[in-house]
């Protein structure tokens, strides 16, 4: 039985913990310094809320779920057990930080988005590049139970974060606007909201299995004089392209801004 740690009783790591839960040969332990968070995501989930201690004596995995900021208080604790395989959530704390703070190269940063609460995350996985093999497998697996892994370089976390971490609140934002435009049309919000939600979840279907240009299933859908034609002259007129990809870039500067004042 394989068991894993959770240091971290968050959103994020409750969320993680919550999709693993109905693993089978899998132990889950829980530790929080809020002993009441970790005993009451130990209730829902099947899990046994323990001391830190124990978590680090028991534990294959160690799943690193708190603030980036509460880590240096743990390492000197957490840098004894040389054995243990970590995977990071903290955002900011570099590999070589981790490898020298827990003595270890069997690290793994990943980097999830909030959709981890219903087993469909976008998820970065960014192994040291000593890591064994055989775990990188292991925590590919485990990010996969709940959503989708893809595996970056850290170099590239931070475009990570302007195309998928932080987009996903673009996605909401665009989700919200066309539902807006669908209420100024006469449509109740639920419905619109409905209706250009199945829209882009077919739009990207229709792009992952054809395996088209984005641009060129636009332009099949642009008839000529034609009603999709209007609505993109709006969208080009407005800067629409340039906007989302100046949000990419802040997003991703501000990821490298911070990651500077952690080194």
């Amino acid at each position: 039985m394989k068991t894993f740690g959770f240091i971290g009783c968050g959103t994020m790591g409750s969320a993680i913990a919550e999709c693993i839960a109905p693993l089978q040969n899998t132990k889950i332990l829980l530790y929080d310094v809020r002993e009441e968070a970790a005993k009451k995501l130990a209730s829902s989930t099947n899990a046994t809320a323990v001391s830190l201690t124990e978590l680090l004596e028991q534990s294959h995995i160690v799943v690193l779920a708190v603030k980036p900021q509460v880590l240096p208080l743990l390492y000197n604790q957490l840098g004894k057990y040389q054995d243990i395989r970590w995977i990071s959530l903290a955002a900011g704390v570099s590999l070589a930080t981790l490898s020298k703070q827990l003595h270890s190269n069997n690290i793994i940063r990943i980097m999830p988005n909030i959709a981890a609460a219903i087993g469909r995350s976008v998820t970065a996985v960014c192994p040291h590049e000593q890591a064994d093999p055989y775990f990188i497998e292991e925590a590919m697996a485990f990010v996969n139970n709940f959503g989708t892994g893809h595996t970056l370089e850290e170099k590239d976390l931070a475009a990570f974060i302007g195309v998928s971490a932080s987009a996903i609140a673009t996605a909401f934002a665009f989700l919200h606007g066309i539902a807006m435009g669908g209420v100024h049309q006469g449509l109740p919000y639920a419905k619109s909201l409905a209706l250009i939600s199945d829209t882009i979840e077919s739009a990207a279907a229709l792009t992952r299995q054809t395996h088209q240009h984005p641009q060129e299933l636009q332009t099949q859908v642009c008839s000529p004089g034609g009603t999709t034609i209007e609505a993109m002259k709006v969208l080009g007129e407005s800067g629409f392209m340039g906007i989302l990809m100046e949000s990419v870039a802040v997003a991703s500067q501000k990821t490298r801004d911070l990651e500077a004042v952690e080194k």
